[in-house]
């Protein structure tokens, strides 16, 4: 998959836009005014009233679930039991505020010319819908379900996306850049390709694009590229609260969602 970026705007949510993104010639979508201020206010507040998990790495709090914890050596029926729970969890928060992920589904859906959908296989639907918080940096990374997990349905798709509600915003820093190189390690059988803390002689030369987490807009970019996000500065009280997933073009066109 070349680096093939034609511009470094960010763009509308069109079709269009959508399928260059998928295919990584735009670097970036934002939908402005995703929710309101009140929206991003109550849903904040609904998040807080949930018990936070922490990662072992790093300050961030989070609801929900990551699949890709689940990739390896474990049955795939732990996942879809936890994501059972999970989707329990998340509940709470849009029954005391509302449920952006839907509300996304319903605007993918809207310009998209196939079905838009929570991922689901055999054994079970699939988590979509993590809720982060945290002011800490996140380090070069990238998501690409074909490598990450090549033993679920989800690891058939041809493109694949990430996206972010921003609910809550820093005083400063906590911008995300994209870097226009996506990823295509050498892949050993029985062997974990490491996909976090990478290298960054891997970026070194490649075009890339800045954003700044604004409070009620969604942004999305192609997760194949390697990205980071940088720590920042805030009141008490407050972070960078966020709610995203994955969304990936299945061969049949169908996009599917996870996280």
């Amino acid at each position: 998959m070349p680096g093939t970026w034609t511009n470094l705007d960010e763009h509308p949510l069109t079709r269009e836009n959508l399928r260059l993104l998928l295919d990584n010639r735009i670097a970036a979508i934002r939908i402005k005014g995703f929710a309101t201020p009140q929206e991003c206010a109550v849903f904040v507040a609904a998040a807080k009233q949930v018990q936070l998990k922490y990662y072992s790495v790093g300050k961030i709090g989070y609801i929900g679930l990551a699949q890709y914890e689940y990739r390896w050596d474990r049955p795939k029926e732990d996942y879809f039991h936890d994501a059972f729970q999970a989707d329990e969890d998340i509940a709470l928060v849009y029954k005391n505020s509302f449920n952006p992920v839907q509300r996304f589904i319903d605007q993918l859906h809207a310009v998209w010319q196939a079905p838009v959908e929570i991922a689901r296989e055999e054994k079970g639907k699939y988590y979509a819908g993590i809720v982060r918080s945290t002011t800490e940096r996140i380090d070069l990374h990238v998501d690409w379900a074909p490598v990450n997990s090549p033993t679920y349905d989800i690891g058939a798709i041809d493109g694949q996306l990430g996206w972010n509600f921003f609910a809550e915003e820093l005083l400063e820093g906590g911008h995300t850049t994209v870097h226009n190189a996506p990823w295509d390690p050498e892949v050993t059988p029985g062997e974990i390709p490491k996909s976090y803390g990478l290298d960054r002689t891997l970026v070194e030369g490649a075009k890339k694009i800045q954003y700044r987490p604004t409070a009620g807009d969604v942004v999305l970019f192609n997760s194949r590229n390697p990205h980071e996000i940088m720590s920042g500065t805030t009141e008490p009280g407050r972070s960078r609260m966020s709610i995203g997933s994955f969304v990936g073009r299945m061969p049949s066109g169908k996009l599917v969602l996870w996280s």
